[in-house]
């Protein structure tokens, strides 16, 4: 009988998208029987291939912008603006403390060694790890020590890991890439995260001086000011100089970009399903509602093109 796989590409918090893909194809009666993964679809592959992906869908539907700002572990000083151990603790919990080769289906993550530039592959090991190192987006989460190896992103080196998934020896490879659009707005730029923190700090000081109720609620508000303006830090603006976030963010999915079009080129998948999430930006966790509707609505407008191949392969 003939094998499905999925690639499932990288796109920080576009990737929520990838949930809504695995649904609309199991709509349509598709279940990849081998799953590769890149980043945020290290994650979602992971809950798809262990039969949690209900669990993960109704945890990052839940997400409001203080949620979003709870999980993030600020550090400068760990290689990464987050530090990530409250992130992965809780997908942990939703997915499971186990190895890769426990999982219900063939599972691999992509990762990058640092130094070498070399692709990693995880096909066996522990699962928080080699998701972890798959999502370090430079800059953002710290590199991962695993042996000799300090390990980040595998986007740097295969964003949309179609050769993984063929490697995994399938028949047909659908991919999912999260880039294949381009953003129609374009976000101003906050003056600075440290000014950003400041007015955080000092309406925490405020709020012992108010009423608690009232505080709360100010301080509440100001941390979701707080998330929105982390999240503009990774947007191109058109009236401001780009701050160094925007600037590396941007700088880095160029880089994707090109290095994904000539990987696609030599190794094309039977399949590229491409979302529409151009306008959520890199840190928008919160939008995970209107990503998964973009993932179901991209595979509707190319249904009939799945029938066509599967048909084509006897599928």
């Amino acid at each position: 009988m003939a094998t499905i796989g999925i690639a499932l590409g990288s796109g920080a918090a576009k990737g929520w998208a990838h949930i809504g893909v695995l649904n609309e194809l199991a709509k349509m009666g598709i279940k990849p029987d081998k799953v590769a993964g890149c980043s945020i679809g290290a994650i979602v592959g992971a809950a798809y291939a262990q039969d949690k992906l209900p669990e993960l869908q109704q945890w990052v539907s839940s997400f409001s912008s203080w949620d979003v700002l709870g999980l993030m572990d600020l550090s400068w000083r760990k290689g990464g603006l987050i530090g990530g151990d409250r992130v992965f603790d809780v997908m942990q919990q939703h997915i499971g403390d186990l190895n890769i080769e426990q999982m219900n289906l063939p599972f691999a993550a992509v990762a990058t060694d640092l130094y070498s530039g070399q692709e990693i592959w995880f096909k066996q090991g522990n699962l928080r790890h080699a998701v972890r190192a798959s999502c370090s987006m430079p800059g953002i989460l710290p590199p991962v020590k695993i042996g000799e190896r300090w390990l980040v992103d595998g986007a740097v080196v295969n964003p949309v890991p179609v050769s993984v998934s063929r490697a995994m020896g399938v028949d047909l490879v659908i991919a999912v890439d999260l880039y294949g659009h381009r953003k129609t707005r374009l976000e101003q730029i906050p003056v600075s995260i440290s000014s950003t923190q400041e007015v955080v700090s000092e309406e925490a000081t405020e709020v012992k001086e108010q009423n608690h109720d009232v505080g709360f609620m100010d301080l509440l508000a100001r941390g979701r000011e707080y998330v929105s303006g982390l999240t503009d830090k990774f947007s191109l603006g058109n009236k401001t100089q780009p701050g160094m976030l925007a600037v590396m963010s941007q700088s880095m999915d160029i880089l994707e970009q090109r290095h994904k079009r000539i990987r696609l080129m030599g190794d094309p998948p039977e399949l590229l399903i491409t979302p529409n999430v151009a306008d959520i930006g890199t840190m928008e966790f919160h939008h995970a509602d209107e990503a998964i509707a973009a993932g179901e609505q991209a595979v509707k407008q190319v249904a009939h093109i799945i029938e066509a191949v599967f048909a084509e392969h006897k599928i």
